[in-house]
């Protein structure tokens, strides 16, 4: 049976949305052939003749995951006056989106090295952002400007880091720890004109 090129980019789409999301809530050995096909109808060997592998249609899940972040970033960089309010609104991403969602979904990608590779990049270049995120912060007045930007980053990534682990443990929720680690670091570099907007925030937040 030959599929024409509209149903193959209509089974593509559907097939990523759904993976993606069985990705994000069980991880990476949540997705399975077999039962993604069977949801969509269509046969395993269709899908494979589409996608070539499972690495490859996780690497799209990856992939259209992380330009719909970076871009809601960008999004709110170009309507929100500081990159405080910016940083504040991504956490707010962040916490809905950890509802209902396991966060070993991105600690079992050994056996798909491109997945991790790209995920790798992803840590990097978020990484980077973050420095500039800071850098412009500072200029614009929320945070304070006698910080070390390189000792920062590395307290950056080691809450991260911890927030991780900790989520994994489910001793706390993913909104507390948030709160006593990203939150805590923020009130710690803000100038008085960020504290305003952090304790806005925290208030709104309910913590």
């Amino acid at each position: 049976m030959i599929i024409a090129t509209t149903d193959r980019e209509d089974i593509r789409n559907k097939a990523v949305q759904a993976a993606t999301e069985v990705f994000l809530r069980d991880g990476v050995e949540a997705v399975r052939m077999d039962d993604l096909a069977q949801s969509l109808s269509v046969s395993k060997r269709t899908l494979y003749e589409i996608f070539g592998s499972k690495e490859d249609l996780l690497v799209e899940c990856l992939q259209r995951h992380i330009t719909r972040i970076t871009g809601l970033i960008e999004e709110e960089m170009g309507t929100e006056e500081d990159v405080l309010t910016v940083f504040l609104r991504h956490l707010e991403v962040l916490i809905n989106e950890s509802r209902g969602t396991n966060h070993y979904k991105f600690t079992d990608m050994d056996k798909y090295p491109k997945l991790k590779s790209i995920f790798i990049e992803h840590l990097a270049d978020m990484e980077g952002r973050m420095r500039t995120f800071m850098d412009l912060g500072v200029k614009q007045g929320v945070f304070r400007d006698d910080l070390n930007m390189d000792v920062l980053m590395k307290a950056f990534g080691v809450m991260g880091r911890m927030t991780k682990e900790e989520s994994q443990r489910g001793e706390f929720r993913y909104d507390e720890l948030i709160d006593g680690t990203m939150v805590v670091l923020l009130r710690g570099i803000a100038a008085p004109k960020g504290m305003e907007k952090l304790e806005k925030y925290r208030y709104k937040s309910k913590y």
